[in-house]
């Protein structure tokens, strides 16, 4: 019996981890040849108290927000605890 417990604990905490999107972090001379996709940005809840602020919040927002657009690569244009902004690339190399 506790064995089958131990077995529902990990297949219940496998199925709630984050994925990472396959999105790669780039600047802006190593996508120049690349297609534009958009230009993403986020910013995080202004209702909360500032110290509660996830500094990989919108961060994590736009990558999956990039790789939702099959974007292969970001160029992040601004990162604050507060928000971010990203320029999606999709390059084919």
């Amino acid at each position: 019996m506790p064995k089958l417990i131990w077995i529902i604990l990990a297949i219940s905490m496998a199925a709630c981890m984050k994925t990472i999107p396959a999105v790669k972090v780039a600047e802006e001379s190593m996508v120049q040849d690349c297609e534009y996709v958009a230009t993403l940005s986020e910013t995080v809840d202004p209702g909360k108290p500032f110290y509660n602020y996830l500094s990989q919040e919108s961060q994590d927002k736009i990558l999956m927000r990039a790789a939702n657009l099959r974007a292969t690569h970001v160029v992040w244009v601004y990162d604050y605890r507060m928000g971010s902004a990203a320029i999606a690339y999709r390059c084919d190399r």
